[in-house]
C-alpha cells in the first residue's frame, strides 16, 4: 500500500515540476525552439510583462528572434523583449519603443528600433529620431533617452533648371520661316 501511495505522490510532483496546469499558454510553447536561456518560469514572466505592455489579456503568440530576443504578438499589437542574464540572474529588457512612444509623441507601432551597439538603440518614426541607452535599474533594466528628440528634416525638392537650347552648329544656316 505504501508503494502505491508513494507512486501517486511521485506522479503528482512530476506534473508540478513539468509545469502542467501553469500559465495560459505555457503548455503550448515548445521551449526547445525558444533559445538556450528560456524555461517555463522565465516564459511565464515574459508573458505577464508583455500582456501588461500590450494591454492584451488574450493568449499571446511568442516568436524567437535569436540572441535571446523574443517577439510577443496579440490583440493586434507586438512587442520585442530581450532576456539578459548575469551570473544566473536573468531579467527581461522591455521594448524600447514603449519608452520612445512617450518621448516622441508617436504610437509605438509607428516606430522602428535599430540596435546601434550593445547598450544603445536608435528609434525613428513619425518624422523624429532619438537614441536610448540601456540602464540598470535595481534588479531590472530600463531605457534612458540619450539624445534630444530630433525632427527629421526633409529638404524641399529643388526645382530642376530649365534646359538650355542647344546652339546651332556653325556650318548650318538658319532657315527663315514664313508667316
Amino acid at each position: 500500500m505504501n508503494l502505491l501511495r508513494l507512486s501517486v505522490v511521485g506522479a503528482g510532483v512530476a506534473f508540478l515540476v513539468a509545469g502542467c496546469g501553469g500559465r495560459r499558454s505555457n503548455g503550448k510553447v515548445d521551449f526547445s525552439q525558444m533559445g538556450p536561456s528560456i524555461n517555463s518560469k522565465r516564459y511565464a514572466n515574459l508573458e505577464k510583462i508583455a500582456a501588461r505592455d500590450l494591454k492584451c489579456q488574450e493568449e499571446l503568440t511568442p516568436q524567437y528572434l535569436g540572441e535571446n530576443q523574443y517577439q510577443m504578438i496579440g490583440c493586434n499589437a507586438e512587442g520585442v523583449y530581450e532576456l539578459k542574464c548575469k551570473v544566473g540572474q536573468c531579467s527581461w529588457i522591455p521594448d524600447v519603443r514603449a519608452r520612445a512612444e512617450f518621448d516622441m509623441g508617436c504610437s509605438r507601432f509607428d516606430l522602428k528600433a535599430s540596435k546601434l551597439d550593445r547598450v544603445t538603440t536608435g528609434v525613428a518614426g513619425c518624422g523624429k529620431r532619438a537614441t536610448y541607452r540601456l540602464s540598470t535599474a535595481g534588479r531590472g533594466y530600463s531605457w534612458v533617452l540619450n539624445s534630444p528628440v530630433a525632427q527629421d528634416e526633409f529638404p524641399a525638392p529643388a526645382a530642376a533648371p530649365a534646359p538650355e537650347p542647344a546652339p546651332a552648329p556653325v556650318d548650318e544656316v538658319p532657315v527663315p520661316t514664313e508667316l
